[in-house]
């Protein structure tokens, strides 16, 4: 049985999409492991429950602001390892932090300390699960990335073993595959500006909306018993 040759780092073909890779899949296991430091130290148990919302803080922050970089870094790697899944990725990416961002909200809202801890901490465990669907996700994407990062990999493997021998229609088809690639990509970026546009247009008319609530409230009469 003959056994292949481990791929050689100095060889032109694939060497930067074969490293590439590898960093994507350190990152993935980088988030991984801090979900599950968040998972057993904070979130597992009721005791952190019973801290004030700024020692829930002290013991998160500093995990959180990993996460949102590590989630930055890898949404970056998915849209060149498989950009005709972006907006897929961006929906799992958005979901993550919206719920971040419902827990720091409240954790500094106006409930009883208690209330505001237990709260939060209800919804970090819910982005905790939607960060570990990504996590999968991106193990999925690394085990099956888009067309033309498959053929520079395997022409990469071709260029150091020599079988099949690398051939005119091989580097025809990876150009056509690699100009697919780049006028995909144009049309996401348009759509994700638009849809971009149209999240800040919707975030404005909420917020307006609430301002106009609140002053109503105001406006009314309080009474009072006795």
């Amino acid at each position: 049985m003959s056994l292949k040759r481990p791929l050689n780092v100095e060889g032109i073909v694939g060497d930067r999409e074969s490293r590439m890779l590898a960093r994507f899949s350190d990152r993935i296991d980088e988030l991984e492991s801090v979900v599950k430091e968040i998972a057993l130290e904070i979130t597992t148990g009721t005791f952190v429950e019973k801290l004030s919302p700024d020692k829930v803080w002290e013991k998160t922050g500093d995990r959180i602001a990993l996460v949102s970089e590590l989630i930055k870094e890898l949404k970056e790697y998915l849209a060149i390892i498989k950009p005709e899944s972006l907006p897929k990725f961006q929906l799992h990416i958005t979901r993550i932090y919206e719920r971040l961002a419902l827990f720091q909200e409240t954790l500094r809202g106006e409930e009883a300390p208690d209330q505001a801890s237990k709260l939060s901490l209800d919804e970090l465990r819910q982005a905790l699960v939607e960060i570990s669907d990504f996590v999968t996700l991106c193990k999925e994407t690394k085990a099956a990335p888009s067309e033309v990062i498959s053929t520079i990999l395997n022409l990469r493997e071709t260029f150091d073993t020599g079988l099949p021998p690398i051939t005119q229609d091989m580097m025809h088809h990876l150009g056509n595959l690699i100009k697919e690639a780049k006028r995909q990509q144009k049309e996401m970026e348009k759509t994700l500006n638009l849809i971009g546009r149209q999240l800040e247009a919707i975030s404005l008319e909420y917020s307006n909306l609430l301002f106009s609530l609140k002053g109503k409230d105001e406006e009314k009469p309080k009474f009072t018993v006795g």
